[in-house]
C-alpha cells in the first residue's frame, strides 16, 4: 500500500512539474523564401527570452498546434521531442506548441505599400509640366519579401532590404534602368538622399526616411489614400480663373468618377464630358473634353471654365472644397462639394 502511495505521489509530482525539453521560441511576422525538399516559405525563428534582430533563422519544420498568422511576432513555449527512425528528409525533432506567451502586431509591416515622394531634403517636389520632365518619384516596399522597387522620377529601380528593425532600415545596392530625362535635378537629388537612408518613422499616411543623425532626407505619402477617394464626387464652381461665380443655379459643375477615370458635367451653359489621363493623390490631368454647342446670354464663365480644364495639373481637397492648379501652382478654379 505504501509503495502504491509513493508511486502516486511521484506521478502527481511529475504531472505538475515543468515539461522537460521545452524551449522559448520567437516567430517573426513574415515568412522567407527557403529551400528544403524543394522551394518553400519558411518561418523565421530564434530561441531565448530576448530576440535579437540579427539572429533570425529559417525554420524548415512545423510546430504542431501552432496557427501562424502573418503580421504578428510570437513568443511561444514549445516542447521538443527527439524522434527515432525518421525519413532522411524529415526533422528528427518533433515540435509541439505548449503555450502562446505573446502575440504582438509588427509595426514594421506598416512600411509595406506604395509611397509617393512629397519632399526631398525638406523641399517640396515640383515637377515641371513639360514633355519628358519625368514623374513624381515613388517607392514600393514589401517587408514580407524584403524587397523595394519604384522610380526616381526617371528610372525604375529594384533591390533588397538587408535590415529592418523598429526604426532602422537598410537596403543593398539597387538595380536601375539608365535613361536620361530632360530634367535630372530631382532624380539626382532623390538618389543621393535614397542612398543615405538609415532610419525611418511613420506618422499615419506619412513615411519619413532619415540618415543616421535623424536628418530628414525623404518624405512620402501613402499612395491610394483618401485624396483620390474624396475626389470621386460632384463639385460646383465657386470661382473660375479669378471670377467669383454668383449664379449658383447655372454654376459650372463636375462629376468625377475615378473608377472609370471619367469626368462629366456642365460649363454653366453646355454639357461636357471627357476622360482623366493622370490621377494620383496630388496630380490630376484631364483629356480634352467634348460638349454641346449652345450659346448662352453670358459666355464669360463657360468660356473660362472650358479653357482652364486643359490647364489643370494638380489639385487639393480641404474643407469640402476642391482647388485646381496649373503646372506652376496657380489657382485655376475652386469648387465646392455638391450636396
Amino acid at each position: 500500500m505504501k509503495k502504491i502511495l509513493i508511486l502516486g505521489i511521484l506521478l502527481f509530482a511529475a504531472a505538475c512539474s515543468p515539461v522537460k525539453n521545452s524551449e522559448i521560441y520567437w516567430v517573426n511576422s513574415y515568412k522567407q523564401d527557403c529551400v528544403g525538399v524543394g522551394p518553400m516559405k519558411c518561418m523565421l525563428v530564434q530561441k531565448g527570452e530576448n530576440p535579437d534582430q540579427s539572429q533570425w533563422q529559417n525554420f524548415y519544420s512545423q510546430i504542431e498546434g501552432f496557427e501562424y498568422q502573418p503580421g504578428f511576432i510570437y513568443k511561444l513555449k514549445v516542447k521538443e521531442e527527439k524522434m527515432q527512425d525518421v525519413p532522411a528528409d524529415a526533422s528528427s525533432i518533433k515540435y509541439t506548441l505548449l503555450k502562446v506567451l505573446e502575440k504582438k502586431e509588427d509595426a514594421r509591416l506598416k512600411l509595406s505599400g506604395n509611397w509617393e515622394a512629397v519632399k526631398i531634403n525638406g523641399s517640396v517636389i515640383k515637377i515641371p509640366r513639360i514633355r519628358g520632365a519625368g514623374v513624381i518619384p515613388h517607392l514600393n516596399i514589401d517587408i514580407s519579401e524584403m524587397q523595394i522597387s519604384g522610380s526616381d522620377g526617371c528610372n525604375n529601380f529594384n533591390g533588397r532590404i538587408t535590415k529592418v528593425a523598429k526604426q532602422k532600415i537598410e537596403w543593398g545596392p539597387v538595380a536601375s534602368t539608365m535613361k536620361l530625362c530632360a530634367n535630372m535635378s530631382i532624380v539626382d537629388s532623390f538618389n543621393q538622399a535614397f542612398n543615405a537612408v538609415a532610419e525611418y518613422r511613420i506618422n499615419g499616411d506619412s513615411l519619413v526616411l532619415t540618415d543616421n543623425e535623424g536628418k530628414e532626407l525623404l518624405e512620402f505619402a501613402k499612395s491610394g489614400t483618401p485624396a483620390k477617394t474624396l475626389l470621386n464626387d460632384i463639385w460646383i464652381a465657386e470661382q473660375v480663373d479669378g471670377i467669383v461665380v454668383t449664379d449658383k443655379i447655372s454654376a459650372p459643375r463636375l462629376e468625377i468618377n475615378i473608377a472609370k477615370m471619367k469626368v462629366m458635367g456642365t460649363d454653366g451653359c453646355n454639357y461636357i464630358n471627357g476622360g482623366i489621363i493622370t490621377l494620383t493623390n496630388s496630380e490630376l490631368v484631364f483629356s480634352p473634353v467634348a460638349g454641346t454647342k449652345k450659346m448662352c446670354f453670358d459666355m464669360t464663365v463657360p468660356d473660362k471654365f472650358n479653357a482652364i480644364l486643359s490647364q489643370v495639373r494638380s489639385y487639393k481637397i480641404a474643407e469640402l472644397k476642391l482647388t485646381l492648379f496649373d503646372g506652376k501652382g496657380r489657382i485655376l478654379a475652386v469648387l465646392k462639394k455638391g450636396d
